[in-house]
């Protein structure tokens, strides 16, 4: 049997949400709670208020290593999204640009030590990265796991940003 090929989908945008807009835009009580995070996980997969299965051990994840990070999203709003199957889904990220080196090496420890990833497995991720002149960019990945790297470095580059 023989399996479909990996179509890889990469894109760098200067485009995106930014921390100033989502704070603007969300409820009182949201923004309490992640009024001067670095790292937010935002819903995914089109929706506008659920989350991959799995965005919260990602977040533990990310706070146990260092990583100010929250959901974007109260406790009594939060849902989960499950999608089935053996692809990674790893969500969407908006990050403050100070973070960044610390961010790529603990999100791909996380890849490859926590989830067990294979270099034959197929990734979906999105870096949104709020910059210091309050616009953003976006990273978009698709793809095997062993090229995720390609992500991560068009991330880094907007470390002094």
């Amino acid at each position: 049997m023989s399996f479909p090929e990996i179509i890889e989908h990469f894109e760098v945008t200067e485009q995106g949400p930014t921390f100033k807009k989502l704070i603007e835009k969300a409820s009182p009580d949201l923004v309490g709670e992640i009024q001067g995070k670095n790292i937010l996980l935002l819903p995914s997969h089109g929706s506008e208020d659920a989350f991959y299965a799995g965005s919260l051990d990602t977040l533990d994840y990310l706070n146990e290593n260092g990583l100010d990070a929250d959901l974007y999203s109260t406790d009594e709003e939060y849902k989960e999204l499950s999608l089935h199957g053996a692809d990674l889904w790893l969500g969407t990220f908006i990050l403050q640009s100070i973070v960044i080196p610390v961010f790529c090496g603990v999100i791909s420890s996380y890849i490859y030590d926590k989830l067990k990833a294979k270099p034959d497995d197929k990734i979906y991720l999105k870096f949104i990265v709020d910059k210091k002149d309050e616009s953003s960019a976006t990273v978009s990945f698709e793809g095997k796991v062993e090229d995720v790297e390609k992500a991560l470095n068009a991330v880094k580059k907007f470390a002094d940003d």
